[in-house]
Parts: C-alpha cells; structure tokens; sequence
C-alpha cells in the first residue's frame, strides 16, 4: 500500500484523478480509421511506384517501345491526382491523431504527476516542431505508456514492453527520411550524363521511395496499434483503482465525470 493506506497507483497519482480523466475511445476510434485511410492510401501509392519502376525498365531495355512512355504518362497523370488527396488525408490523421494523444497525455499526467520528461503543451506542439519533433514525440508516447501501464493487484505498475511504440516510431521515421533521399538523387543526376543515366538514376530514386511508402504502410498499421493498445491500457488502469460504487457513470470503464471530492 501507498501513502495514507491508499493503493501504490493511487498513492502517485493527482489528487481527484478520478474526476479528471476521460475515456479516449472516441478519439481513438476516429484517429484509427484515419491512419487505416492513410496506409491504404501509401499502399496505393507504393503500388503505383512499383508500376514507375517497370516503365522505366521498359523505356530502358528498348528505347522505341511506346509501352514505356504511355505507362509513365499515366502513372504522371494519376500522381498529380493523389498528391492532392494525399495532402489533405494527411491533414486530417494528424488532427485525428493528435486530438487524441492530446487526451491521452492529460489522462496519463493525471496517473503519474511526475513521470514525464516533457510539459503538457509539447503534446502538440511536438509533432509540428522542426528538429525536435524527430523524437519529443517519441518521448512523449513512451512516457504515456509507461503511466498507463497495469496495475497489480496492490497498485503497483507493470512494466510493459515498450517495442511496438519503438517499431513505429522508427518506421515512421524512415518513412519520412526515403522521399528525401530519392529526391537528393533525382537533384544529383537531373543535369549530367546520358537520357540513360538519368533514367536510371530516376528508376533508383523511385526504387527508394518504394521503400519510403513500404515504410508508411508499416507504420499506419503499428500506428493503429499503438492507438489501440494505449487506449486500452488507460481504460484498463482507471477501471482498476476507480471504487466500483463510484463506477455508475462510467463509459467504456473510464470515469467521464465524478463528484468534486471523488479520490482513487
């Protein structure tokens, strides 16, 4: 047991918690169905570069084949289309996304006062922040994720294996990282050499970000995970040290209100 005879989960966490925290199951559902959105709409876009790559094979094996060329009009046309569409999707999963990490930080500060390495307002401000937002917003996540690890059953927190919040953080990085280096190439080599060599240079590029897409793919997928899994775990953590008798207004085993002098 913890300080005043209190359970060790409530022991460290705010006072009144109870009353604060609210159930992230509808921001998780919406962020969820975004970042399902998103993958089929990478995958999509990694299925068109598979086929950029085989035009330019064609242009490259025979020059006079017009096969090639039509393809790669084609895949031009239908690219211009999907970067639009992309951008705005791209908009929304964020907004869904971080509508609910934003709860979800607010509820695992409420566990563990003190077991955060970065203030409340970098839960958004640390996705749209240059340089550091290549890793505060893993900080961030790992930190939520060990404050709503379980419980035991005298309230001691587990440790929970951190691998899938590491997986797609480092999949969603290179994500970001292979558009850039294939687009370094396609600079490097677009003013030099032979139509063949820039082709060729252009099919490497694009063989890149094949695997920048796959990346995206992976990561949408472990990101829906990871959604998932948080969402639960918090869920979980509130139903275990909420009194039952004070449960009557839960929702999905969160407590959405609680009287003012309500204590876990």
């Amino acid at each position: 047991m913890g300080n005043g005879g209190r359970c060790y989960a409530c022991a460290e966490a705010a006072p009144n918690w109870p009353r604060d925290v609210r159930s992230p199951r509808v921001a998780a559902v919406a962020a969820g169905v975004m970042l399902v959105l998103s993958g089929l709409l990478a995958l999509a876009v990694l299925v068109g570069d598979l086929f950029g790559v085989r035009a330019i094979g064609l242009v490259l094996a025979d020059p006079e084949d017009a096969e090639g060329f039509d393809l790669l009009d084609s895949l031009a046309a239908l690219e211009s289309a999907v970067n639009g569409l992309s951008a705005l999707l791209l908009l929304a999963t964020a907004a869904a996304f971080v509508v609910w990490f934003h709860r979800i930080r607010a509820n695992a500060e409420q566990f563990v006062p003190n077991g955060h390495r970065l203030g409340s307002g970098w839960a958004v401000g640390a996705w749209f922040t240059p340089v550091v937002a290549l890793w505060f917003p893993w900080q961030l996540v790992v930190d939520c994720w060990r404050a709503s690890a379980p419980v035991d059953p005298e309230g001691r927190r587990r440790i929970v294996s951190q691998w899938l919040v590491s997986a797609w953080w480092t999949a969603w990085i290179g994500s970001l990282v292979a558009p850039r280096i294939a687009r370094a190439l396609v600079r490097a080599d677009s003013g030099f050499g032979e139509a063949g060599e820039r082709l060729e240079a252009m099919r490497t590029a694009l063989q890149v970000e094949v695997a920048g897409n796959a990346l995206r793919v992976v990561a949408a997928v472990l990101a829906v995970l990871v959604v998932w899994r948080l969402t639960e775990m918090q869920i979980a953590r509130a139903a275990m040290v909420i009194p039952l008798a004070d449960r009557t207004e839960a929702v999905g085993g969160v407590r959405e209100s609680a009287p003012a002098g309500a204590t876990a």
